[in-house]
């Protein structure tokens, strides 16, 4: 292994959090991220080092993530997304730092443009992207480019 698993999460925890606090109800983040770390103590035996650690981080926390959100929203028949969805309304709304505008517009998107930007702001290549989500490196591409527009239309004009 190129790194050992403490200073794996180390250098990953701040993308673990924001996944969690992304897919998650807000008092379920730590459950959440408790749940990914678990999963990456899982893999990590079975990660040969094919792809970057922050792409196969990334895979394995949106896929926990995933299950979670669908396992969240059977739970408590939908209202994980309506809490996500007031939720970033309301930071949208009353945004004043970048993080919060940031947060706000993160809320306001689907899954995968959610995830997409997450992984862009993180530095991942569109290759990268688009083998943790399983779709065409040109479809990130055009996501990516549908987001900057949509964030200029709603924090800049």
């Amino acid at each position: 292994m190129p790194v050992d698993f403490e200073e794996l999460i180390g250098q990953n925890m701040g993308r673990i959090r924001l996944i969690a606090r992304r897919y998650a109800a807000h008092d379920a983040v730590d459950d959440l991220v408790q749940t990914i770390l678990l999963q990456l103590w899982r893999s990590y035996g079975s990660f040969r080092g094919d792809a970057r650690v922050e792409t196969w981080v990334y895979r394995v926390a949106l896929n926990t993530a995933m299950t979670h959100l669908g396992q969240a929203a059977r739970d408590r028949d939908g209202r994980v997304k309506l809490h996500a969805a007031v939720q970033s309304q309301a930071l949208t709304t009353n945004s004043t730092s970048e993080a919060e505008i940031l947060n706000g517009f993160l809320g306001s998107l689907g899954d995968i443009d959610a995830s997409v930007l997450m992984m862009y702001l993180d530095g991942l290549s569109g290759k990268q992207i688009a083998a943790v989500l399983g779709i065409q490196a040109n479809a990130v591409h055009v996501r990516i480019s549908r987001l900057k527009q949509k964030f200029h239309q709603m924090f800049v004009e």
